[in-house]
């Protein structure tokens, strides 16, 4: 019985790794190519190069404008993550502890905007930022999503709800008003929802490139997704530099998924699934 309980573990364990190495073969895939020579990329299909170099990352960085590209994309995610975070923080404690008026069905009116497809708000929100005389400035990039959105707002919201009342009631006996209770006692103890959030929007704006795409023209204002995309106007693709600014672009979002792993488990845990 313990030799068949053994084997179906060993079974298992087999299995998983045989998962977990299909998930990260595309990553491992594009670091091996960042790391190998132009002739070396088409010749066969090893992962280890036979010679190293680490050229291809200084002509991402330089040649290919990955710096400002990089610069650009921490500005524009760090502004938008920053308005969501207060944004969202602000209205999920209104919806979640404060009772007013229509308090619900604003909330699920505001919940149904989930539901429309980014697609069908293109062409009203560029013609919105084009009347504002905000296309092809960093505005323009940040306005339409520095408010947040309705699944920040949501989520920020069931964990607002998990928090006892006792404590808005006696911040409320002491003279509190509520912008005092957001700031020194909800906010504080929501810190892995907010940090949840935060991690999500980061990771959103970081990938984002519709929007970038159709607003901005100017190379200076481009992000990292827009700037990417412009290698395919190569006529001869250097795909072993490509690849490199690929790793360049992931390298902080990684970096970021595993320092705030613990805050996410966390936010994703008391966000008001188990109330």
């Amino acid at each position: 019985m313990r030799n068949n309980f053994s084997y179906k573990r060993l079974l298992l364990y087999l299995l998983i790794i045989g998962i977990f190495f299909l998930y990260l073969f595309p990553l491992l895939w594009q670091l091996s190519t960042s790391l190998k020579e132009g002739e070396e990329v088409f010749s066969g299909y090893n992962l280890i190069p036979k010679k190293l170099t680490w050229s291809n990352y200084e002509i991402a960085w330089s040649q290919f404008n990955v710096r400002k590209y990089l610069t650009n994309t921490i500005f524009v995610s760090g502004i938008i993550m920053l308005g969501t975070l207060i944004c969202c923080s602000m209205a999920g404690y209104a919806f979640g502890q404060l009772q007013f008026p229509g308090r619900d069905f604003l909330f699920f009116f505001y919940l149904g905007t989930m539901m429309v497809p980014q697609a069908v708000t293109l062409i009203p929100s560029y013609y919105i930022i084009l009347r504002l005389n905000l296309a092809n400035t960093f505005s323009g990039l940040i306005l339409p999503f520095f408010f947040g959105s309705a699944f920040g707002t949501f989520l920020l919201r069931q964990f607002y709800m998990t928090l006892s009342k006792d404590l808005f009631e006696a911040a409320t006996i002491d003279g509190a008003g509520y912008f005092q209770i957001w700031w020194k006692i909800m906010f504080p103890l929501s810190k892995p929802a907010v940090a949840t959030l935060g991690v999500m929007t980061l990771v959103s704006q970081w990938n984002s490139l519709l929007w970038p795409l159709v607003i901005t023209q100017s190379p200076a204002l481009k992000v990292l997704a827009v700037g990417l995309s412009d290698f395919r106007l190569f006529r001869n693709i250097q795909w072993n530099s490509l690849m490199a600014a690929v790793i360049i672009s992931i390298l902080p979002m990684l970096i970021i998924l595993f320092s705030a792993q613990k805050f996410f488990v966390k936010g994703i845990q008391f966000s008001g699934m188990n109330r």
